[in-house]
């Protein structure tokens, strides 16, 4: 990012969409001649053009050989002026017809008029830069962009739109405050004056180390809704899994047959339900066997329950509960899961009260071994049959309902692994200021334990920052953003 702070006073431009042939491609410039720069390629133009306003305009080449300039096409220009801007300096947009060679012949000829082209995520450096946005912001521009499903679209938007920003700031304020109070008790000591006494002190950082904790916890919750839920099928071979995919994610992923063993792979498939992204994973039957691959399956197969937000282990309710059912669930002591009973269409009444008695007495067996999970039979025991219509809202609603405690309207949520690290580093010096402050340290001690709790809420706004910073940032941004 140093290169960019040297550059910063550059005109630049790039390409803001994708690559390639399409109906219209937008050609964006920044910097401070993008007026001049605008006036002169498209040459209709007067000096009065306003800002936020759209001309039908055409653009031109430069002239050569004592020749006239020819035009590369006809387009809708935008001028935005300085601080109107998405960058903050003045800019400009040119859509034009999305054919490469003309987007390449109207990026030249910027070029030729003295801009440069634009460093990945520079747009958003500059507006990150002339404060338009803060770290936080800039971080959101690309989670929004990025964003695998509609839920993870809303968290970045409210990101984008300073819900975040707006705690964190919160946050800033209210460590001053305690700076500011222990500052002044070591100003006003000789005076023999009492600003605010230690427990008032202890009690406002208890607070703030509850809500730090807060944000810590929801960083969890924040990576599965940007990054979409992983479930695995799990279970004895034949049981139904390849048939539960592809009703799942409603397509022919997995191969079906009445062979026991058909599939040898981890075979993952994406699917939306209720703006979450869910990807599930069809593993090959757990059981034990002589061939060479197949083991090579059972083995990735169970890797994939420590992968794994949620097991579902699959059922299947013709035949009989055997000993190794009994075994593979144990396999999932200390992991989230489900049970799902399959083929439920082929099966009475009573022999489905049957096997629910059966998988009731298993489930209490294994609830007794150390280290496991609550479970509650009524929400995670489902009986399904993947030829049933309804099988695939019934599966996806169980499956949402394991994870019931996510708040998708919290707009507390974390999503930024540089941001949930500052917020482990204050959170880290604020339990060392309440422990200074119990132990009577002095107050000079507490508060520079306080101004390293300050410096990284600080960082996450990007009210500090070093390249190193911007770099995590802006490293992964696309040309043009």
């Amino acid at each position: 990012m140093r290169q960019l702070n040297e550059l910063k006073n550059d005109d630049i431009c790039a390409l803001a969409t994708p690559v390639g042939r399409s109906a219209i491609a937008v050609v964006r410039m920044s910097g401070p001649n993008a007026h001049s720069i605008l006036n002169r390629l498209c040459l209709k133009l007067t000096s009065g053009i306003q800002s936020h306003k759209a001309y039908l305009t055409s653009v031109y080449s430069a002239p050569k050989n004592n020749k006239d300039p020819q035009k590369i096409d006809q387009a809708l220009v935008t001028y935005f002026q300085n601080q109107q801007s998405y960058t903050g300096e003045p800019s400009f947009e040119v859509s034009c017809h999305g054919n490469p060679t003309i987007v390449k012949k109207i990026l030249e000829r910027i070029i030729e008029l003295g801009a440069r082209l634009a460093h990945p995520g520079e747009f958003t450096f500059r507006a990150f830069i002339n404060d338009k946005i803060d770290l936080i912001q800039a971080e959101a521009v690309l989670s929004l962009i990025e964003s695998q499903s509609e839920e993870a679209a809303k968290i970045s938007l409210r990101q984008l739109e300073g819900k975040v920003s707006d705690l964190f700031k919160r946050l800033e304020l209210e460590i001053i405050w305690c700076l500011a109070h222990i500052e002044a008790s070591i100003d006003f000591s000789t005076e023999g004056i009492d600003v605010i006494n230690d427990s008032g002190l202890i009690h406002k950082l208890k607070d703030l180390n509850n809500e730090l904790n807060r944000l810590i916890e929801g960083f969890d919750h924040g990576q599965i809704i940007k990054h979409g839920l992983k479930i695995s099928l799990l279970g004895k071979p034949n049981v139904g899994k390849s048939s539960l995919l592809n009703s799942l994610v409603q397509s022919d992923k997995a191969i079906v047959t009445d062979i026991a063993g058909t599939t040898r792979d981890v075979i993952e498939a994406q699917t939306q339900f209720n703006g979450m992204a869910i990807y599930i994973s069809d593993t090959a039957g757990l059981r034990e066997t002589s061939d060479v691959v197949e083991k090579i399956g059972v083995t990735r197969s169970l890797a994939e329950i420590n992968k794994s937000d949620l097991n579902l282990l699959v059922l299947d309710v013709t035949e009989s509960i055997s000993d190794d059912f009994k075994q593979n669930l144990a396999l999932f002591n200390g992991q989230k899961m489900a049970i799902l009973c399959n083929k439920s269409d082929l099966i009475t009444a009573d022999r489905r009260a049957q096997i629910s008695k059966e998988l009731a007495g298993l489930i209490e067996s294994v609830q007794k071994l150390p280290g496991s999970l609550p479970f509650n039979f009524d929400k995670q025991v489902l009986f399904t049959s993947s030829i049933e219509l309804a099988c695939r809202n019934d599966v996806l609603n169980l499956v949402l309902a394991q994870f019931e405690s996510l708040d998708f309207l919290d707009e507390s949520i974390v999503s930024s692994a540089r941001q949930v690290e500052m917020v482990k580093i204050a959170k880290e010096h604020v339990e060392k200021s309440i422990a200074e402050l119990s132990s009577g340290l002095g107050s000079e001690f507490i508060a520079q334990t306080l101004k390293d709790a300050l410096l990284a809420i600080q960082k996450v706004l990007g009210h500090v920052y070093d390249d190193q910073i911007l770099d995590r940032v802006f490293k992964e941004f696309c040309l043009g953003k």
